[in-house]
């Protein structure tokens, strides 16, 4: 079995194995004094919305190629 092969089913694994490790995880919710703050959630999603759109923006500049790249 070659490499690609190997990470293929390395991550079919991981994917499948994944959803059951919900049986670990401790459900009682965590409490920070920021989560009370009227319209925090609304806040932190349309930040994080805008972040990873600036994220995007430098990673199109960072990642363009030349003009000339296909000539």
């Amino acid at each position: 079995m070659n490499d690609r092969n190997k990470i293929i089913y390395t991550l079919i694994l991981l994917i499948n194995i994944t959803p059951y490790l919900y049986v670990f995880y401790n459900f009682k919710k965590i409490n920070f004094n920021i989560d009370g703050i009227i319209g925090f959630y609304p806040i932190f999603g349309f930040l994080a919305c805008i972040s990873l759109i600036i994220i995007a923006k430098i990673l199109a500049v960072v990642l363009k190629k030349g003009d000339t790249y296909y000539d």
